[in-house]
């Protein structure tokens, strides 16, 4: 089995040369498109010329885009369906597990190690002096949008989970100056976010986006938040991408946080000490 090679394309892409590094972001926000390209438009896409392209192919010790393809597939079909690219049908409680953990913690290295703080710094400026947060997320990452509003609830900015497109429009289309759409997408592809995050720009309603990289979503985003795909959501369950997104939720929060602003209201101190009523005393260990 050979799964190796789009981990070794995303732990190697900083240190890849400038137009290398084009073709391999081209590459790991749609794996299985790439598959089923020719050179010449993969090049296109990456904005590269072919040579370009081999010299990527030949980096990773293959002699050709042929070669490089058919370890591409082979990355493509490794693991469980659906479930994991790292874990193997037969494998015990005893292996899966810590491969599991050992996939979210490497997902999260690299997010650490490509973090853009200028797009953070803009997107907690928007979120931060927002009159409202709309927070979008559809299937999976509606559990994100979820704990955003969660913990975005806890400053003084009114924020609303969208989850059905539907509502997703009828909230936009009522959004006024100052409200912030922040839309997260694993793959930056599907349609109702696209046309969601379409419409707030044809409202004036700023766009901040957690997603692919070179999506169509962060196309239409005024600030994109990128995080590189842990799994190919074509064929895997966003397991490790998934954690990745709740740390840059976290790294939100903390931002908006640490605004003078934030800290003169001492909104959090209340809130943290209404909630410890809620609970009953710890016990003493004996």
């Amino acid at each position: 089995m050979n799964h190796g090679l789009i981990d070794r394309l995303r732990e190697k892409l900083d240190s890849l040369p400038r137009k290398e590094r084009d073709v391999a972001r081209a590459i790991l926000v749609d794996p299985d498109a790439a598959l089923h390209v020719a050179i010449a438009r993969l090049a296109k896409d990456a904005g590269v010329s072919q040579p370009t392209v081999l010299r990527l192919c030949r980096t990773f010790g293959y002699p050709g885009f042929p070669e490089f393809k058919v370890a591409l597939a082979q990355s493509l079909v490794a693991g469980v369906p659906f479930v994991s690219a790292h874990v193997d049908p037969d494998d015990t409680a005893a292996e899966y597990a810590p491969k599991v953990v050992d996939a979210a913690a490497s997902a999260l290295r690299n997010f650490r190690n490509r973090i853009d703080v200028d797009a953070i710094t803009r997107a907690v400026e928007l979120l931060g002096r927002a009159r409202q947060i709309l927070v979008l997320g559809y299937g999976g990452s509606a559990a994100i949008a979820a704990d955003a509003v969660h913990k975005l609830s806890r400053f003084s900015v009114p924020c609303r989970q969208l989850f059905d497109p539907l509502l997703a429009v009828m909230a936009i289309e009522a959004a006024g100056a100052g409200d912030v759409l922040l839309a997260i997408s694993n793959t930056g592809r599907t349609i109702s976010v696209l046309e969601a995050a379409q419409l707030a720009r044809s409202r004036a309603v700023p766009v901040v986006a957690i997603t692919a990289p070179g999506s169509a979503l962060g196309a239409r985003a005024d600030v994109i938040l990128p995080v590189e795909p842990a799994e190919d959501a074509e064929m895997f369950t966003p397991m490790a991408s998934r954690i990745v997104h709740l740390a840059m939720i976290d790294v939100l929060v903390t931002g908006i946080a640490i605004r003078p602003e934030v800290i003169k209201a001492s909104r959090l101190r209340a809130i943290k000490a209404s909630l410890a009523e809620t609970r009953v005393a710890a016990e003493l260990p004996r």
